[in-house]
């Protein structure tokens, strides 16, 4: 199983380090998993509810059901190293008494999201993210295991250091107004959740509503519904539900906008993220 990634280390794990101009990023979704780092910028990130800010040597990990972004405070300069991966490529390394993806999947969905580390950790990943940077640019015929090996030594070291955290709350709290709507929206995804409804729901001016929610996400509550949407969606399709009742039970009354969004969101229609979950299951599995 591991030689077949091998083959194709450059797809199952994206390293990349940029510095960049601030800009707006919308909410949005991975096939796997995704580790950040803040190196510098004036950076706050949202992962489902929760609203982390983040300074430097800051770590979030999240996995390919959490929604999240970053946005910004001012025109800081803007730099950071992100590595999306497949967890499947992982799941090979995994035994019974140990399991490198724990951080990822066994806690509250978009919750404990961010580590906090010391200058000594801090030291310590920097250098293992300069090795697989290093690494990334060589041609050398034991490249992509040298990768392989250097990624899993950052999947441990990372896992240790979450479960050696001592996990107290360390996100801003969201508005008072806006906590009970993200928490109607989430057990209402399938359910008409238009401006108008929610301002009928909650006695809130639908305007007020969107200047608090841009002030605290950088986004729009439109494109928070349509990510959580599509998040529910990958959820049915991984467990065998058919594209089109995936589509009513998240809310899409409209099967060709449904298609247009997923892809715009996964890089995938539904049919081949479903085809892609099964060949990877079928492939742990054997």
């Amino acid at each position: 199983m591991v030689e077949r990634y091998l083959d194709r280390i450059d797809d199952v794990v994206k390293y990349m380090h940029v510095t960049k101009a601030v800009q707006n990023i919308d909410f949005h979704l991975h096939a796997g998993c995704e580790i950040y780092f803040l190196i510098h910028g004036d950076v706050r990130y949202f992962v489902e509810k929760a609203v982390y800010p983040l300074q430097y040597g800051d770590l979030i990990i999240t996995n390919e059901h959490e929604i999240h972004k970053p946005s910004f405070s001012s025109s800081e300069r803007y730099e950071r190293i992100t590595i999306e991966f497949d967890p499947m490529i992982v799941k090979a390394f995994a035994t019974a008494a140990y399991d490198p993806l724990a951080c990822f999947y066994n806690r509250p969905q978009g919750e404990r999201n961010k580590l906090s580390l010391t200058p000594k950790e801090t030291s310590q990943l920097i250098e293992l993210f300069m090795k697989y940077e290093s690494l990334d640019r060589s041609r050398s015929g034991g490249a992509a295991v040298l990768k392989l090996t250097c990624m899993m030594e950052l999947l441990i070291t990372i896992n240790d250091l979450y479960h050696n955290q001592k996990h107290t709350s360390n996100e801003m709290d969201l508005h008072h107004k806006l906590t009970p709507i993200l928490d109607f929206i989430e057990l209402h995804l399938h359910e008409n959740l238009s401006l108008n409804e929610l301002e009928r729901r909650f006695f809130i001016n639908k305007y007020y509503l969107l200047r608090q929610f841009k002030q605290y996400t950088g986004s729009t509550v439109h494109e928070y519904i349509v990510s959580k949407r599509i998040a529910l969606a990958k959820k049915y399709l991984s467990e065998g539900m058919g594209v089109l009742e995936a589509c009513m039970r998240c809310g899409f009354n409209d099967y060709t906008s449904f298609l247009r969004m997923f892809k715009k969101k996964t890089g995938l229609q539904p049919k081949e993220y479903q085809r892609g979950i099964r060949m990877a299951n079928f492939t742990h599995d054997v």
